[in-house]
């Protein structure tokens, strides 16, 4: 029977997530949220940016993530900047809440638990090798929430308990790729039966030539997608946490832990059978269609587990309860993250507080443009804008609340899951192939052919264009 969660576990994961979200930061507008921050502006107002809504409305479709955040934004009158702050810390501390209950259910000792979930506290945004993603997002994103879920429902399908498959049921409604993902792990978690072999890594390695070239040039633009064209030193990220899972296996195994021995093992030969299906349906004709479900992406939470389950041996053989052994290992660790965090959104603060007054020159001039133009005003801007110097991600969509054409950066991933967008989607981001390089006259195209009215450029810019904004990096001109 397992040790109930008591009042002191709860105070200790509220200091944990509060010193998870200080360490790896909290950022509003970035990344995917250039999908599913406008598809929730969307629902909260009908009016919101009516041009190329296709492109950020398609996607959460298949989630209720944005009714979720909506309806409780609407429903108690709260800025929807502060829900999303206030549900990304619910979800980390769920989390690790979820880790807890498994850690307790691998480890006999508290100091295992406690250093089992300390670890992937020190860990939370790291990169799960190069399939594109992190362990956890420095932002909301259904992916969290549905990780959380997963980890209940790995923790009820290791007591045998039906309510895994309620778990299962709300991670799918929440982000059904990753509960895909995660049933399978689970599946073979659930499964009892002795596995003696690990499966082969075979697939044909052909290169199909699909009918829909734009569809094609999205997708192949998404390098994280097709893992044999990763390089050796990211395939270390995939090889290197199964075999270390296969030995914690045999670690259990020797030391009278069934409990470790049974989820080590299993955790190896789920993560190995989801790596050989996706070399599967990334390099075999006819099947490359539904390579856009990221199928590397089952590696998500066998990152999670694993970190888990390591730390929890570390605790167990080695920090014990010595402080000092603690200090000397997550002191530099976090160090260590707290500096590559600082490098991923350096032009940002380290956390974006609701209500915040942007210092992002960027996020700055998306701000005035939301105060100052025309709701129904079309913007366009460079197709790589999120990735250019000083940006640190921030979305145009998100933050500006104004229609834009589809960018490079987050168009192809749409463009790439929705192939009848991809040709709407190249024209527009090759009709802009130059756009450092543009002059007034260019912009009096883009107006005439898609009816942009205002542009967001980078200094110095064009002459003699008329820009009532600017700042040290980026100015907001008319197109007249």
């Amino acid at each position: 029977m397992m040790p109930a969660i008591r009042a002191r576990d709860i105070l200790l994961l509220l200091v944990l997530t509060l010193a998870a979200a200080l360490l790896h930061g909290y950022h509003y507008g970035v990344e995917d949220q250039a999908i599913y921050l406008p598809a929730i502006q969307r629902l909260l107002d009908p009016a919101f940016a009516p041009h190329y809504a296709e492109f950020f409305l398609q996607q959460p479709q298949f989630t209720l993530f944005p009714a979720l955040i909506a309806g409780t934004a609407r429903a108690l009158h709260v800025p929807l900047d502060v829900v999303l702050f206030t549900y990304w810390l619910l979800t980390i501390f769920l989390l690790l809440l979820g880790a807890l209950q498994i850690s307790r259910r691998c480890f006999a000792e508290p100091a295992a638990h406690w250093s089992g979930v300390a670890t992937l506290v020190a860990l939370l945004s790291l990169p799960v090798t190069n399939t594109g993603i992190q362990i956890f997002e420095q932002y909301l994103h259904p992916r969290g929430m549905a990780t959380a879920a997963l980890l209940f429902a790995l923790s009820a399908a290791l007591d045998r308990r039906p309510r895994t498959l309620a778990w299962l049921a709300l991670a799918a409604a929440i982000h059904p790729t990753m509960a895909f993902f995660g049933a399978l792990h689970i599946l073979f978690l659930a499964w009892n039966a002795p596995l003696r072999k690990s499966p082969a890594l075979s697939a044909l390695l052909l290169a199909p030539q699909l009918l829909n070239p734009a569809w094609r040039e999205a997708l192949d633009a998404r390098r994280f997608i097709w893992p044999l064209q990763w390089c050796w030193y990211e395939w270390l990220g995939v090889v290197g946490p199964l075999a270390l899972l296969g030995w914690f296996a045999r670690l259990g195994r020797q030391n009278a832990n069934p409990q470790l021995a049974h989820v080590s093992s299993r955790l190896f030969f789920s993560g190995s059978l989801g790596v050989v299906l996706a070399l599967a349906l990334t390099s075999t004709p006819g099947l490359e269609r539904f390579a856009v479900v990221e199928p590397m992406r089952t590696l998500h939470l066998i990152y999670i587990l694993f970190f888990l389950l390591a730390g929890g041996l570390v605790g167990q053989h080695l920090l014990r309860n010595r402080p000092l052994r603690w200090a000397l290992l997550f002191v530099p660790l976090c160090t260590v993250m707290l500096f590559a965090n600082f490098r991923q959104y350096p032009a940002s603060p380290q956390i974006e507080w609701p209500g915040r007054v942007a210092r992002n020159d960027w996020a700055e001039a998306f701000a005035w443009i939301r105060q100052n133009t025309p709701r129904d005003a079309l913007f366009a801007l460079d197709p790589v804008y999120m990735d250019r110097p000083g940006n640190d991600q921030h979305s145009f969509t998100a933050l500006a609340e104004r229609s834009m054409l589809p960018d490079y950066t987050k168009g192809r991933g749409v463009a790439a899951q929705f192939p009848a967008l991809a040709y709407e989607w190249r024209m527009q981001v090759h009709d802009r192939d130059n756009w450092r390089n543009f002059q007034p006259q260019d912009f009096h195209c883009l107006l005439r052919k898609y009816g942009v009215s205002w542009v967001v450029l980078e200094k110095p810019g064009p002459q003699g264009m008329s820009c009532p904004f600017e700042n040290a990096r980026v100015k907001v001109c008319r197109v007249e």
